[in-house]
C-alpha cells in the first residue's frame, strides 16, 4: 500500500527532459576531453591536437622508453603488494565493524572517512613527516606503506557493504550444524562477501596505480612510479606520447572500475576471474624475486634529473663500460628538487640544478666539492663558464647545458619586425601572446622593457605595473604547451626557452627567433654532487663519462640544448653546430646575465607574482 501510494504521489523528479539534458551534457563534458586525448594518441603529428594522419608511432615510442618501463614496473610492484596487504587488513576491519559491537565502534568507522575528506596533499606531507621522524628510508617500501594507509579506508567501506548485508542466520545455522568458527568463516562468511573483497582489492589497486600526490612525498631513490615519470615529462613540452600513456591508463582504469561494479552486483566469482587473480598473484611473486636480485648490485649512481634531459643510450653505454648502474629519478623544477631534499630525502648522488640553485644549495651545505682528479674531462669545458657568479670558486659544479629565454613569433601573423622585449606588450597581438609561467623570467622581461636592472631594486612596482598592463593582452602564462599553441595558430608570439624555440622553428619556416636588443637571460644547468652522496666516486666517474666529447655530442643531439664543450660541438652536424637557436653566442663571464637567487627579495617578488596571477 505504501509503495503504491508513493508511486501515486510521484513528483516525476528526474523524468523531465531538462534534467535529462543537463545530465547528458554534464556526462558529455566529462567524457569529451578523454575521447579527444585517446583519438590524438594515434596522431602522427608531434603536437597534441594538430592532426597529421593516423599513426601508432607514439605507442611504439613509449614501449621503447626504458625509463617508462622502469616506472611502470615500480607502479605495478607498489600497486600489487599494497593491494594484497590492504585487502587483508580491510577485510578484517570490515568484519570487525560489521559483526561486532565494541566501545568506540562508531568512532572507528567515522575515522575511515578521514582520508576521503582531507586533501591528499596534507595526507602526503603527514606521512613524509612520520617517515622522517622515525628515520624510515624512502623508497618502494615507504610508498607501499603510504598506499596501504590511504587505500585501506576505501577498501574497508567497499567490503563493509557486503558484510552488513550478510544474514546472521547463515552463521548461526553453520554453528548449529557443528562447524567451528574458522570453518564458518572459511565456508560461509568469506564466500558470501568475496565479491566485495575482490571489489575492494580492485578499487585499492586502481587508487594505487593512479596516485601521484602521496607518492610524490614518499618516494625515494630508484622508486619513481609511472605518474611521477609522466608529470616530470611535462618540463620539456607535451608530445602525443603523453596521450598514448594516458590512453593506456584510462583504458586500464575503466576496465578495473567496470569489473568492480560488476562484482559489487554479483554474488559469486567466475572461473575466469579466479584465473586473473592467480595471474596477478604470480606477478607479485616474480616481482618480489626480481627486485631483491636487482638490489644486490652495489655499484650504482643515483641521478636526480629532469625527464628527457639525458640520452638513455648513454646510460646503457656507461654500464657496459664500468659495470655501474645508473638509477634515475625525476623532478619537475628546481624548487621541487630542493623542497624534497630539504624534507630529508636522501640517497641521491648527482643533481642537475640551475645556477641560482647551486648558490642556494652550496650555502646550505647540500653540495660536496668536486674532486677534479677524478674528472679529467673537465678540460673540455669552456673557461668562461667555469667560475660563474653563483660559485666563483668553480669547485661545486660543472656546467651540463645552457640556453636562454627569448622570443619566437609567427611571421605569417606578425609582419612588423620583432626586436625587443617590449614587443610582447604590443596591443595588436592581444589574446595571442604567451609568457612563461615563471616569475623570474617574466619579471626580467618587464625590467628590460623599462630599462631597469634585474635585481633587488625599488623599481618592482614599476615593473609589475607594466605586467598588469600587459596582462590585458596575454593569452596565458604557459611553460609547457608553447609549441602546441604556436603550431595551432592560437598564439602568435611567445616568450620561451631556446629548446622550445628550436622545436617550433624546426616544424615550419614561418616561425622566427628574436634575440631582443636589450639582452638575453641565460640559464645554466649544472652537474653537482650532493654532500650526502653515498657513491661519490662513482658519481664523479659518471660525470667524467658524460664530458667525453663523443658522449656530449650524442647527448646534445638528443636534448637539443648546447653544452659548453667545443670538442663535442665539432662532432655535430653543421645544421646543429651552427644553429644560433641551439648555440647562442656567450659573452664573457662578467657580462653573462643569468637567473639569480635574489635572496630575501624572492619573497617580495613571489608576493607580487601571486597578486598578478590572481587578478
Amino acid at each position: 500500500m505504501a509503495g503504491n501510494l508513493a508511486r501515486g504521489n510521484d513528483l516525476n523528479i528526474g523524468q523531465g527532459w531538462v534534467l535529462k539534458l543537463v545530465a547528458f551534457l554534464g556526462a558529455l563534458f566529462l567524457i569529451t576531453p578523454l575521447v579527444i586525448l585517446i583519438v590524438f594518441s594515434f596522431n602522427d603529428s608531434t603536437t597534441l591536437t594538430h592532426w597529421e594522419g593516423f599513426s601508432l608511432r607514439w605507442y611504439a615510442a613509449i614501449f621503447k622508453d626504458e625509463g617508462l618501463w622502469i616506472s611502470l614496473k615500480n607502479s605495478l610492484v607498489v600497486a600489487i603488494v599494497s593491494t594484497i596487504i590492504t585487502t587483508i587488513i580491510a577485510t578484517m576491519g570490515a568484519l570487525l565493524i560489521g559483526k561486532y559491537n565494541f566501545r568506540g565502534r562508531a568512532l572507528f568507522q567515522n575515522l575511515l572517512y578521514v582520508p576521503v575528506i582531507i586533501p591528499e596533499i596534507i595526507f602526503g606531507v603527514a606521512l613524509l613527516a612520520l617517515f622522517m621522524l622515525i628515520n624510515f628510508p624512502l623508497g618502494i617500501v615507504s610508498i607501499i606503506c603510504a598506499h596501504i594507509t590511504f587505500s585501506f579506508p576505501f577498501a574497508t567501506l567497499v567490503i563493509l557493504s557486503k558484510v552488513v548485508n550478510l544474514p546472521p542466520s547463515l552463521e548461526e545455522a553453520s554453528l548449529d550444524l557443528g562447524a567451528s568458527r574458522w570453518q564458518t568463516f572459511k565456508w560461509v562468511v568469506l564466500p558470501n562477501i568475496m565479491t566485495g573483497v575482490v571489489s575492494g582489492a580492485m578499487f585499492a589497486f586502481t587508487l594505487s596505480i593512479d596516485d601521484f600526490i602521496v607518492t610524490f612525498f614518499t618516494a625515494g631513490v630508484g622508486s619513481s612510479t609511472l605518474p611521477l615519470k609522466i608529470y616530470s615529462m611535462i618540463k620539456y613540452g607535451l608530445t602525443p606520447s603523453i596521450n598514448a600513456i594516458s590512453t593506456v591508463l584510462i583504458v586500464f582504469t575503466v576496465v578495473a572500475l567496470y569489473a568492480t561494479d560488476k562484482l559489487q552486483k554479483s554474488t559469486r566469482i567466475g572461473k575466469k576471474f579466479k584465473i586473473a587473480l592467480a595471474s596477478g598473484f604470480l606477478v607479485v611473486v616474480l616481482s618480489l624475486i626480481v627486485i631483491p636480485m636487482t638490489m644486490k648490485d652495489n655499484k650504482t649512481v643515483n641521478l636526480y634529473n629532469y625527464s628527457e634531459y639525458i640520452d638513455s643510450n648513454l646510460i646503457d653505454k656507461f654500464k657496459a663500460e664500468t659495470g655501474i648502474t645508473v638509477n634515475i629519478d625525476y623532478y619537475t623544477d628546481n624548487e621541487d628538487m630542493l623542497s624534497r631534499l630539504r624534507m630529508g630525502v636522501t640517497g641521491y648522488d648527482i643533481v642537475v640544478p640551475a645556477g641560482y640553485m647551486i648558490k642556494i644549495m652550496k650555502e646550505a651545505g647540500m653540495l660536496a666539492p668536486l674532486d677534479f682528479n677524478n674528472i679529467p674531462n673537465n678540460k673540455y669545458i669552456k673557461n668562461n663558464v667555469r667560475k660563474l657568479e653563483f660559485d666563483t670558486t668553480g669547485n661545486y659544479y660543472i656546467t651540463y647545458a645552457y640556453g636562454f629565454i627569448g622570443i619566437v613569433y609567427n611571421s605569417d601573423k606578425i609582419h612588423d619586425p620583432i626586436s625587443s622585449w617590449g614587443d610582447l606588450w604590443n596591443p595588436a597581438y592581444k589574446g595571442n601572446i604567451l609568457m612563461v609561467d615563471d616569475m623570474r623570467e617574466v619579471y626580467f622581461a618587464a625590467c628590460k622593457k623599462i630599462g631597469k636592472p634585474y635585481d633587488d631594486n625599488p623599481e618592482i612596482k614599476e615593473a609589475f605595473a607594466q605586467l598588469v598592463e600587459q596582462q590585458l593582452h596575454v593569452m596565458k602564462y604557459e611553460s609547457n604547451a608553447t609549441e602546441e599553441l604556436m603550431k595551432s595558430g592560437d598564439a602568435w608570439i611567445a616568450q620561451t626557452w631556446n629548446g622550445a624555440i628550436q622545436k617550433v622553428c624546426e616544424s615550419d619556416p614561418k616561425f622566427k627567433l628574436c634575440i631582443p636588443r636589450e639582452g638575453l637571460l641565460f640559464f645554466f644547468d649544472n652537474l653537482a654532487i650532493l654532500s650526502t652522496s653515498p657513491n661519490k666516486k662513482n658519481a664523479e666517474l659518471f660525470i667524467n663519462f658524460m664530458l667525453r666529447p663523443e658522449n656530449s655530442a650524442a647527448n646534445m643531439k638528443k636534448i637539443k640544448y648546447a653544452m659548453p664543450n667545443e670538442e663535442a660541438r665539432a662532432l655535430l652536424d653543421s645544421s646543429l653546430r651552427f644553429n644560433p637557436v641551439v648555440f647562442p653566442e656567450l659573452p664573457e663571464s662578467s657580462k653573462i646575465e643569468t637567473i639569480r637567487d635574489l635572496g630575501e627579495f624572492n619573497k617580495v617578488l613571489d608576493k607580487a607574482w601571486t597578486g598578478l596571477k590572481v587578478r
